[in-house]
């Protein structure tokens, strides 16, 4: 009795722990909302949804489009558009509460709630500001099915399958990536729970892999993913140039910053593992880990922006994160007390790079309010200026007129108005001219007829062309 009330009040740690770190995400979800909506893709995104009102799926990623839920709830009761931004800000944070309240108070695993919050802020700084990824949404379900699997409690012994497969098509759909942890996880699983007998594992590795094949043979080369898949293949011979490529280069750089955490938990499990004579689990867990390493190398061998290339990388703080949580939890108290203080000392290390990330990117809505102050003087409100002038100033994306245009919307000192970053400025004479009732959106989707817009959001004039506009003379 004595020792099921001990584990019982160190389970509730745990759970506080995870309670207190979710808060965090949301408080920093809701002051960082401009900086985490107003960016990239978040932006195109955002974008879309309110100017149409309907749902927006990129690349046939149909799992991710929960999140977009409370945002066209709120579209349709009418609240303003500084109020959608927001919302649309903690609805990805309050997708990963509600996982993690499944994981926890249903699936009873603290470990896996704790798991939800560590593959979140772990590995990232950019990432956090960049919620409409779906790499997150992925990883975050396979952290559930996790928890489902580990769950010894289902009255029917089907239910467990179901749910299951369930998630892990849920998961694939977020993101393709999710193929990697749904694999370790139903691996790790089956190991730790002697079900290497069971048909389940082989059912639910069946039902992942058929995922992949299918999704590699119907993607076209052309398409986002494809260009992804044929990186792959065309990049295999650069395995024996593997310390020369960028993505190998990228990783061990940015050790200090992002990775340290993760590489001191692992060694922690791998001498855990050694210490409890666990080969299996070992194999497993570091076979999976380094094959994840080894093509996520070879995929972006040739490079990309750091937002993305660290986004490639988040799936290595779930591969140790789990397994971590599950066997260094300790059954004596004072070793429980000493990873906890541990795993606490880590979240909030992992917080404060976030919060030093936003407010590094602070300075590019600041530097984008003053632009957005000084160009409200054109009486057209759409002004282009060349993509080179403006990354003198700041870190600039192709989404810049979408972002432009929301956040001059969203600022009381502005009127609406939108900044399209010109990369070929040759080619843009007749917008400067003749043309008076397009808006410019990004070099892949130039033109938009304003009346397209949505009025309850968006008013940009009809009967004016595009000023072009010279930095250097503000």
């Amino acid at each position: 009795m004595k020792r099921t009330t001990q584990l019982k009040k160190q389970g509730t740690g745990w759970i506080i722990l995870g309670h207190l770190s979710f808060m965090a995400l949301f408080l920093a979800s809701v002051y960082f909302y401009k900086e985490r909506i107003l960016f990239a893709d978040s932006a195109f995104q955002f974008f879309k949804i309110i100017n149409f009102e309907k749902f927006n799926v990129e690349a046939a990623r149909y799992g991710s489009v929960l999140p977009e839920i409370p945002l066209l709830m709120a579209v349709k009761l009418g609240l303003n558009l500084k109020m959608l931004t927001i919302i649309y800000s903690v609805s990805f944070i309050g997708l990963y509460y509600l996982v993690y309240i499944l994981c926890v108070h249903w699936l009873k695993n603290p470990k896996a709630g704790l798991a939800v919050v560590l593959t979140l802020i772990l590995c990232i700084s950019q990432s956090f500001f960049h919620p409409v990824t779906e790499t997150h949404q992925s990883l975050v379900y396979s952290v559930l099915l996790f928890a489902i699997l580990q769950y010894p409690s289902f009255r029917h012994p089907a239910s467990s399958f179901i749910l299951a497969a369930f998630v892990i098509i849920i998961a694939f759909l977020a993101h393709p990536v999710a193929v990697y942890p749904i694999i370790f996880i139903i691996g790790y699983s089956a190991i730790d729970r002697q079900k290497l007998r069971s048909p389940l594992p082989y059912a639910l590795l069946l039902i992942a892999g058929g995922l992949a094949v299918a999704k590699v043979l119907l993607t076209r080369g052309d398409t986002y993913e494809g260009r992804f898949f044929s990186e792959l293949l065309n990049s295999l011979s650069a395995l024996w140039a593997l310390p020369d490529l960028y993505s190998t280069k990228f990783f061990f750089s940015r050790i200090p910053q992002l990775y340290l955490w993760l590489l001191v938990m692992q060694a922690i499990l791998i001498v855990y593992l050694i210490y409890k004579k666990d080969y299996l689990k070992l194999t497993w867990q570091a076979a999976t880990l380094l094959f994840f390493m080894l093509i996520t190398l070879l995929t972006y061998n040739k490079g990309d922006s750091d937002l993305m290339m660290e986004r490639a990388f988040m799936p290595l703080a779930l591969f140790v994160s789990i397994p971590f949580l599950k066997e260094i939890s300790g059954k004596k108290k004072k070793f429980q007390t000493l990873i906890f203080i541990f795993l606490a000392f880590v979240m909030v290390f992992s917080m404060d790079r976030i919060y030093d990330q936003g407010m590094a990117f602070k300075g590019r809505t600041w530097f984008n309010q003053q632009m957005l102050l000084k160009t409200s003087e054109y009486p057209g409100r759409k002004i282009i200026v060349e993509s080179s002038e403006l990354q003198k100033h700041q870190l600039i994306f192709w989404s810049h007129s979408f972002e432009t245009l929301i956040l001059s919307t969203i600022t009381a000192a502005t009127p609406t108005q939108t900044i399209f970053p010109a990369n070929h400025p040759d080619q843009l004479g007749k917008y400067l001219e003749g043309a008076t009732d397009v808006f410019l959106g990004a070099d892949f989707w130039l033109e938009w007829s304003i009346h397209s817009l949505n009025p309850k959001y968006f008013t940009l004039p009809t009967d004016l062309p595009y000023v072009w506009v010279k930095t250097d003379e503000w």
